[in-house]
């Protein structure tokens, strides 16, 4: 069952001055992307808000490209960045998980789950192959703000970001996206590894281990990306272009298998143990205090 989200998307005669709850986006003329940003005053966290947001500015970015004003905001590239200092993305709304398993709601969770194989299949399939896409890691990108990137055709990080799939820590596995592309990058017994290790990685070793297309000094992956995005200009950007068109179709990522990975998730967490959540309440209670402090 697909999920039920209701698209609301921007008029394209008012770009780039799209307003999002949970989401800045900026229009940079000089290397034709759209970069959409976590606001620094959002959740650190995909809230089912910032879900229907990235839901909302695909579909808006549809709009923009088939209209009249996308001639004059011509879209090479999508880059997705943060706003919000020491955070890419924690991942998924672990409150809402502890209760939903505790209260026994399989309805929400699940509804929460495909939700996010909306969001994460619309950015692999890039619109078709419209444009090409870029995750700029910066701070902590772990869990589903990990699986979101590995969705982007190509991924640069900051040195010191720390980037993993924690969730074999309650005795779960990441369930939206992260088997299905780390296993694509890596094969199947190195994304395994990563997975049941549950280790956190710098962005640095992320980049030596194949994760990651590029590695930025501290500080300085989003001066790089832009640099990234200009060099070579036209014909660079069409070499990319064709790469990632090849790389979906010679290993493609569907629909059925995501949510057939996030439906088996969505079974598994149901059935962890109390111990599991409180673990999962404690660091939800770090997320909360987190962004708090935002």
């Amino acid at each position: 069952m697909q999920p039920q989200l209701t698209y609301r998307p921007r008029s394209p005669e008012t770009f780039p001055d799209w307003s999002f709850s949970t989401l800045d986006v900026e229009y940079n003329r000089e290397s034709r992307s759209v970069w959409m940003y976590y606001k620094a005053e959002a959740p650190p966290f995909y809230s089912l808000q910032t879900l229907q947001d990235m839901a909302d500015l695909r579909e808006s970015i549809r709009g923009l490209i088939a209209s009249a004003p996308g001639r004059d905001y011509p879209v090479d590239y999508f880059v997705m960045g943060t706003h919000k200092a020491g955070v890419f993305n924690l991942g998924g709304d672990l409150a809402m998980f502890a209760h939903s398993i505790e209260s026994g709601d399989g309805a929400l969770i699940s509804y929460y789950a495909h939700a996010c194989i909306d969001v994460v299949f619309g950015l692999t399939d890039a619109l078709g192959g419209a444009f090409v896409s870029l995750a700029v890691i910066e701070g902590q990108a772990l869990g589903g703000g990990l699986e979101a990137a590995l969705a982007q055709d190509f991924l640069l990080a900051d040195e010191t970001a720390r980037i993993g799939v924690p969730e074999v820590a309650f005795n779960t596995f990441p369930g939206m996206g992260a088997i299905t592309h780390l296993t694509r990058r890596l094969g199947a017994a190195r994304a395994e590894e990563i997975m049941l290790s549950g280790k956190v990685y710098s962005g640095a070793e992320m980049y030596e281990m194949g994760v990651i297309d590029a590695v930025a000094p501290e500080g300085r992956a989003k001066t790089q990306a832009q640099a990234w995005m200009l060099d070579g200009g036209a014909d660079r950007h069409a070499r990319r272009l064709a790469l990632a068109g090849t790389r979906r179709k010679l290993f493609p990522v569907t629909w059925e298998e995501l949510m057939k990975i996030t439906n088996l998730w969505v079974e598994t967490s149901l059935s962890v143990s109390r111990h599991d959540i409180r673990h999962m309440e404690r660091l939800a209670a770090a997320q909360k205090r987190m962004l708090a402090g935002s």
